[in-house]
């Protein structure tokens, strides 16, 4: 099996752990696709200035510009180009990290069975990589005797959709197999979208599918600091973080993986998290109140969430 890295470009402040993220693995990816996507075109100055030319030694570099319409946009191009050329098709963000046997272990993984995708814990780290927590992966997964777990799409609906619980991560840590990259390009289920949750919306239409392949290996980090979306929690980003969960419930509900009463606890969640964050922001009383409603089970509640939601996609350019 072979590998394809897609990346997003656009920060330049992690180049040098990216490229050593890439050289230093124990199998080396067959193509790197670089889609350039900041602003003047300064990660491509960066990346090729003389600094850097050694760390590019020995990798397969295709450099392609970007559309500069939103990361997302950015990602679909890369997913598109990407596609047919590799087994195993790899998202990996610029400023996350991943150990040496990353791409060994991922291949590991899907040669043992057939699966949709792969997924391989991950830390949470500092702005200098320093280490500081892991995922809140559930007890009985994190106990498994197993260093691969086989997941079914049943499960992940319960363990993370439900309860709002993202014990995944996103691209960074995943690798799909190819004929399953398609569903990165459009984030709906069952006809309701899932933009803001593009990563974990991605693992759980793959495993509607095929089974997932949980690595129990902790073979990167995430990088957690003030450049990262996270660290703003009233962007309209993080805002569809939040919703998305619902929009996830909704379409597990419509293809028959929850039912109507683990719709209503995800909803009573988020809803308890927008009183707590988001009592102030005006753009969420909208939500606060349909939330509210299909909580109770209200009639009409669930198709007053999927117009109040496509009106905060469309005004947000998700």
């Amino acid at each position: 099996m072979n590998i394809t890295t897609l990346i997003p470009a656009y920060k330049t402040k992690y180049i040098v752990d990216l490229l050593n993220s890439l050289r230093l693995q124990t199998v080396a990816a067959q193509q790197i696709i670089i889609s350039d996507d900041s602003p003047h075109g300064e990660f491509r100055e960066v990346l090729y200035s003389e600094p850097y030319r050694p760390l590019l030694a020995g990798l397969n570099i295709e450099f392609v510009e970007g559309p500069r319409n939103g990361p997302y946009e950015n990602l679909k191009q890369l997913v598109r180009m990407g596609a047919g050329r590799s087994e195993i098709v790899h998202v990996l963000l610029d400023d996350d990290v991943i150990y040496p046997e990353f791409y060994e272990r991922h291949l590991v993984a899907h040669a043992s069975g057939d699966f949709s995708c792969a997924v391989s814990r991950r830390w949470s780290a500092n702005e200098t990589g320093q280490p500081t927590r892991g995922q809140p992966v559930p007890q009985a997964i994190a106990s498994h005797a197993s260093r691969l777990v086989s997941l079914t799409d049943e499960l992940i609906f319960l363990t993370a959709v439900a309860p709002c619980n993202n014990w995944f991560g996103e691209f960074s840590n995943a690798t799909f197999r190819d004929d399953c990259c398609e569903l990165l390009l459009t984030p709906s289920l069952g006809d309701v979208s899932y933009a803001g949750l593009w990563d974990l919306g991605a693992f759980v239409a793959a495993s509607m599918r095929r089974p997932l392949c949980h690595i129990q290996d902790h073979l990167g980090f995430f990088r957690i600091g003030p450049g990262q979306n996270s660290s703003n929690l009233n962007s309209p980003m993080m805002k569809g973080a939040h919703l998305g969960y619902v929009a996830l419930a909704l379409g597990g509900c419509r293809t028959g993986r929850l039912d109507e009463a683990l719709v209503r606890k995800c909803s009573a969640t988020v809803l308890q998290a927008l009183d707590a964050r988001y009592a102030a922001e005006p753009d969420m009383v909208p939500f606060r109140t349909v939330l509210s409603a299909l909580v109770a089970g209200q009639a009409g509640a669930e198709t007053q969430f999927i117009e109040t939601w496509q009106a905060f996609l469309a005004l947000h350019g998700f």
